[in-house]
């Protein structure tokens, strides 16, 4: 039986300009299960990243719960929060901006240890970062070595070692390989996956690349403009996929197939419109081939298939 770690209800992150109100996360409900990865994908921009970091209140939600095995971490107060905070971490897209560059590896990965005061001892601290450092593929002589000394796949691996010293039992991954070269993504995809498969580690992985999504998730949520459009099992999303805007994030997919060149393709064109105070109704309305005025008015995440939602009138039928 699939056991809920992580559940969104109905979750907004609003930012105040002096334009507008930006909605950057808006009304997102879902659920993520121990052991498990979800995918989340979507252009630049449609807040992704802003809803992982919502997620572990790195941002403290505008509105909605984020629950916790049961406990809505939002209402949480900042002593009760700390003690939840060591379970949910987080491995951010680019490794050297992330890490303190007057840091050695060893003390990056021995911080949160010294800060959550999880173990008192010190020779069993630094007998955990040992381990951990073997675990993430660190060999023990770079304990001493600074940000600047490292390529980008270690300093990936210490990123990941930061998150993991500490047991967690879900880490958000923010894009965690679109900076690195294609051999070294295998490398950290398969270390997230040995280490999902041992540990029942559970991860929301944030990326714009869908064959990356396709190869470690096992459900995907496809977003626009800080709404979900499209949410299934990674198999049902890809075979059949309905939602125009998932339509033509999988036809902008290069394929090296030569008999498949020929197929109409449905691409997408023109800008993602102002994400400042947006009218009700679809927001990919002003980019969709079959909008009517039906797409005027809000539209509702429907189940179309078991364990497949989709937000369209129009698909939903």
């Amino acid at each position: 039986m699939r056991e809920t770690l992580i559940e969104a209800v109905n979750l907004k992150k609003y930012f105040p300009t002096n334009a507008g109100v930006v909605h950057a996360v808006d009304d997102v409900s879902f659920k993520i299960h121990a052991g498990e990865t979800l995918g989340v994908v979507g252009e630049s921009g449609c807040g992704k990243s802003t809803l992982g970091r919502a997620l572990i209140r790195l941002y403290d939600p505008t509105a909605g719960k984020v629950l916790y095995r049961g406990q809505d971490i939002a209402a949480m107060g900042r002593e009760e929060f700390r003690r939840v905070q060591k379970q949910m971490q987080m491995i951010f897209q680019d490794p050297y901006s992330s890490i303190n560059p007057h840091f050695s590896v060893g003390e990056t990965i021995l911080d949160p240890l010294r800060v959550s005061k999880t173990i008192a001892d010190k020779g069993e601290r630094m007998a955990k970062v040992a381990q951990t450092m073997e675990l993430c593929g660190l060999p023990e002589r770079y304990f001493n070595t600074y940000p600047h000394e490292l390529d980008g796949g270690r300093r990936q691996r210490v990123g990941l070692a930061r998150a993991l010293v500490l047991d967690p039992e879900f880490i958000v991954c923010d894009e965690p390989v679109s900076a690195l070269d294609v051999s070294i993504q295998a490398q950290i995809l398969n270390l997230l996956m040995d280490l999902q498969e041992s540990r029942r580690i559970a991860y929301m992985f944030i990326t714009h690349d869908l064959c990356v999504v396709r190869h470690i998730s096992h459900d995907i949520m496809v977003m626009y403009m800080g709404q979900v459009v499209e949410y299934a099992p990674r198999d049902e999303l890809f075979q059949h996929h309905v939602h125009p805007y998932t339509v033509g994030l999988l036809n902008a997919i290069p394929t090296v197939d030569l008999s498949k060149r020929s197929r109409e393709r449905h691409l997408l064109s023109r800008e993602v419109s102002n994400p400042i105070d947006p009218a009700p109704g679809c927001r990919f309305a002003s980019r969709c081939p079959y909008a009517s005025e039906k797409c005027k008015e809000p539209q509702v995440l429907t189940e179309i298939a078991p364990r497949h939602f989709v937000a369209c009138h129009e698909c939903a039928k």
